[in-house]
Parts: C-alpha cells; structure tokens; sequence
C-alpha cells in the first residue's frame, strides 16, 4: 500500500511538473538561451586568453632563438680566436637556451591543441545556438497563435452561444401554422360534436349534397354552354 501511494505521489508530481513546464515553456527557452550564450561567452573568454597566452609564449620563443643565433655566431668567433673557455660559456647557455626552447615549443603546441578544441566547440555552439533562437522564435510565434485562437474562442463562448442560437431558430422555424392549427382543431371540435356528420355522408353518396362543390359548378357552366350551342 505505501509503495502504492509513492507511485501515485510520483505520478501527481510529474503531471504538475510537466503542466508547470507546458505553462512557461517559452520563458524556460528563453532562460536555456541566455544559459547558453553565457556558457559560449565564457568559452569565448577562455579561447581569448589561450591565444593570448599562445602568442605570449610565441613570442618568448622568438626571442629565445633570436639568442641562440647570436651566442652561436659569438661561440664561432671565439673558437676562431682560440678563446675555448669563452667558447664553452657560450655553449652552455646555448644549450640551456635551447632547453629552454624546446619547452616553450612543446608549450605553445598543447596551447595551439587546445585553443583548435574549443575553437571547434564554440563554432558548434554557435551554429546550435542561431538554431535554438530560429527555434525559439517559431516556438513564440506559435504560442501567440494558440493564445490568440484561445481568446477568440473565449470570447465566442462569452458573447454568442452558437448551439443556443440554432436550438431557438430551429425552435421557431418548426413551429406549426397558427391558421392551419385552428382549422385542424376546429375539425376536431366538429368531429367530437358530430356537427359534420351529414357533410361526411352526404360526401359518401348518401343523401342530397350538403354543400356546392366545384365540380358540380362546372357541370352546370358546361351544360349552359352547350345548351347554347344547340339552340
């Protein structure tokens, strides 16, 4: 039973948090884009100052060898003058100098390594993040549209009530004739009086008609005229 109760508390808290999120999905793509471009901002910043730090040690190593070149010219004039002490002096500094050398080498390749990393990681940014901006601009102009379509149904459901209007004129366009219903119950009313009980037999062949019938008009005008026809 509590393990029962932990999944539904789990399952509560998911749907609150999922409907919390569906609720303010466009200012939580608004935060994770900002997050993002200080996240690159700072890879920018860290690149910024490995190329600095690069260009620094690029430099030293100029100098470096700069010097080189000129203890060796000097160390080959004192072995030609025959001053191998001086020779040797020049020689070790040479050699340290070179030491030295070959570290700031090694130093600035693992710098121009790293700084080609991250370079590639922020071009990477950069194109997601123009795409998570396209995206979240769509996302915007979408939730406008639904929040525009909202308020227009809002406000049809508040002014007109499209299903009572049909139900009314439905209402009154099968409504029955008033004329026609006072005949049909006047039938009525003669029928439960049996007041047309002689219009009825006298329509079914017994008895004397009871009232002119257009027919029996129009027998007469044909007589008339072809009595006038014969004489």
């Amino acid at each position: 039973m509590i393990h029962l109760f932990k999944s539904l508390a789990r399952i509560t808290h998911l749907k609150a948090e999922t409907a919390l999120e569906d609720a303010n999905a466009i200012d939580l793509i608004d935060l994770k884009i900002k997050d993002s471009e200080a996240k690159l901002s700072s890879a920018k910043n860290t690149l910024a100052s490995l190329i600095i730090r690069q260009r620094g040690e690029q430099k030293s190593l100029t100098r470096i060898e700069k010097q080189v070149a000129d203890l060796e010219e000097r160390a080959g004039l004192a072995l030609d003058a025959r001053k191998n002490d001086l020779a040797r002096d020049a020689a070790e500094a040479i050699a340290e100098l070179e030491d030295e050398a070959a570290l700031r080498r090694q130093t600035c390749d693992g710098i121009g390594d790293r700084i080609e990393k991250i370079r590639r990681s922020i071009e990477k940014a950069h194109r997601r993040l123009v795409s998570l901006k396209q995206g979240a601009q769509a996302a915007k102009s979408v939730a406008m549209e639904r929040k525009a379509q909202k308020s227009i149904n809002r406000s049809i459901d508040t002014t007109t009530s499209f299903a009572e209007a049909e139900r009314l004129i439905s209402k009154v366009t099968n409504m029955s004739d008033p004329f026609e219903e006072g005949q049909v119950l006047e039938e009525i009313d003669e029928g439960l009086s049996r007041r047309n009980i002689k219009d009825r037999m006298a329509e079914a062949g017994f008895g004397a008609a009871t009232k002119t019938r257009a027919d029996d008009v129009l027998e007469r005008l044909a007589a008339k005229t072809s009595t006038k026809k014969a004489s």
